[in-house]
């Protein structure tokens, strides 16, 4: 799919060129499309739209992304470990304060 011409019905309806290329700029996130983010970020900054909207429009596009990846990850701990259960495949945090598997009472089942 191409971009098409900014048109003065986009720009009517309230989307303009800044906005278009922020939205652009979150979907290349998504897309792990690093040649479109160059690409948008280079058009924002021509636009002189600060660092901080184009972060706003990263944080959005990762908070987006993010969430199938946190879905897929409750699967795998309870397909693999159990509802409630322990670590999977991790450390425990009884470990990660410097103490042995299982010691620190957090409920852990991986000793």
């Amino acid at each position: 799919m191409t971009a098409q011409p900014q048109t003065e019905a986009a720009t009517e309806a309230g989307l303009g060129e800044t906005t278009l290329n922020l939205i652009a700029l979150g979907a290349a996130i998504g897309a792990n499309a690093e040649r479109a983010f160059r690409a948008h970020h280079a058009r924002l900054t021509e636009l002189g739209v600060s660092n901080d909207d184009m972060i706003e429009a990263v944080n959005m596009a990762l908070r987006v992304k993010g969430d199938p990846h946190s879905q897929i990850m409750a699967l795998a701990q309870t397909a693999l470990v159990g509802e409630g259960g322990g670590c999977c495949g991790g450390t425990c945090a009884c470990e990660e304060a410097g103490g042995q598997k299982g010691d620190c009472g957090d409920d852990c089942d991986c000793k």
